[in-house]
């Protein structure tokens, strides 16, 4: 008997899905935002629950190094020892945003990480590239890898920092998507979220670096937003104010992008714009795993038991559901299907809206199969036949034989 398991969907994480009834527009109201480009959307799910624009090239600046620190810590680790090279360091406008890393100098990947999400420097953020990509330039197309792996469309990198460069582009929705990818990361997450950090003392600098959030949704003060998670602000002349930011309520985890505003100010107001919407608008139901019945299929074969197959939910259906919805308008229901072939045998749990099915997703599969094959099954009862059968024949002639002596030594006594 072999046995096989086949884990169905995010074995991870929890299922999330968003719903929207048929009939309804995700944005029922036209919102007011200054950035010419801006997306809202559920982290868990990837759906889009607003957009403007969202497709639209524009230069990201410094949110770049989304993209750059979550690479660095999908390929590296936080207590790796990095260097600061001649061209990490002179590859910069010493204008731009840096923490005056010195040459031959020796700093952690973390503590890179932390300097450029938070300080949003750019030397560091080239440190971070060579040490990872072997190069700067192929750390870019690293970088653009991951991107397409994330669900980008439009989006181009040619740097590790985003400053200027005509082949250095994204959108709104590229961003979202290369935010809702980095922030499944644990380490990323904590470090995107971070108000503060000190860097210790190296061998080429003696004093700690303080390093604090550039997203003051952040931090107290004017902007700050109390559901906000994490964050990247960015800001060339080319590219204008640029933001990402993360935030979470009552079990609803947001993502929302601007592009191109007219001035730092507005990035928060448009932001605090788009999440207001969405934790206005829109609320988790969950309808736990125990909901859906485990099922047991057994499958034969010429009468006989070929294989069997057990399905279970192992995670809860979390939903994204509009904000006038009940939960007593979901039900749970589960289908098989393919029943008779152990290969496509699938069983699926079904999601109902009002009795309508909405969505489905395919369950955890356990599979035992059975060798019910003629040298499995029919050879080994032919050959126990056989086995005695030859028995039965060595038995009869050994009776013969004895009777055939028997015969003989009684004709001599006679």
């Amino acid at each position: 008997m072999h046995v096989r398991k086949w884990a169905k969907g995010l074995a991870a994480f929890a299922l999330v899905l968003t719903i929207f009834p048929i009939g309804t527009v995700r944005a029922e109201e036209e919102l007011t935002l200054d950035g010419e480009s801006a997306i809202l959307i559920d982290a868990d799910s990837g759906a889009v629950l607003y957009e403007k624009n969202a497709n639209e090239r524009h230069y990201p600046a410094s949110i770049t190094k989304i993209m750059t620190v979550y690479l660095a810590l999908s390929r590296g680790s936080l207590d790796q020892t990095l260097t600061a090279t001649d061209t990490a360091i002179d590859n910069i406008d010493r204008k731009s945003s840096h923490i005056w890393l010195d040459y031959g100098e020796e700093l952690s990947l973390k503590d890179a990480c932390y300097a450029a999400i938070m300080a949003s420097a750019n030397d560091a953020s080239n440190v971070l590239a060579e040490a990872v990509g072997g190069s700067q330039n192929e750390f870019a197309e690293m970088m653009n890898e991951a991107a397409a792996a994330a669900g980008s469309k439009n989006t181009h990198f040619a740097n590790a920092h985003g400053l200027p460069d005509e082949d250095h582009y994204t959108t709104a929705y590229d961003m979202a998507m290369i935010t809702r990818m980095a922030i499944q990361n644990a380490d990323f997450a904590e470090i995107f979220g971070t108000v503060k950090y000190e860097m210790q003392p190296t061998n080429k600098q003696k004093d700690v670096r303080y390093f604090a959030s550039g997203n003051d949704m952040l931090k107290k003060g004017e902007f700050f937003y109390e559901y906000a998670t994490g964050g990247k602000i960015g800001w060339t002349e080319d590219a204008g104010y640029t933001i990402v930011t993360t935030a979470s309520k009552d079990g609803v985890n947001l993502i929302a992008v601007v592009l191109k505003n007219s001035n730092k100010n507005a990035r928060y107001t448009d932001t605090r714009t788009l999440f207001d919407y969405g934790f206005a608008n829109y609320k988790q139901i969950t309808i736990p795993a125990s909901a859906f019945e485990e099922k047991t299929i057994e499958i034969k074969k010429r009468g006989q038991l070929w294989a069997t197959a057990a399905f279970k939910m192992s995670y809860d259906f979390k939903i994204l559901a509009q904000s006038g919805d009940d939960e007593s308008q979901y039900s749970a229901s589960v289908i098989v299907e393919n029943e008779n072939d152990p290969q496509t045998i699938q069983a699926y749990a079904i999601l109902n809206k009002n009795g309508v099915e909405i969505a489905r997703q395919a369950m955890e599969k356990e599979l035992a199969v059975n060798d019910i094959s003629f040298k499995a099954t029919t050879w080994p009862i032919i050959q126990k036949g056989l086995d005695l059968f030859s028995v039965a024949v060595f038995a009869l002639f050994m009776g013969l034989f004895l009777i055939a002596a028997f015969g003989r030594m009684s004709r001599r006594r006679s």
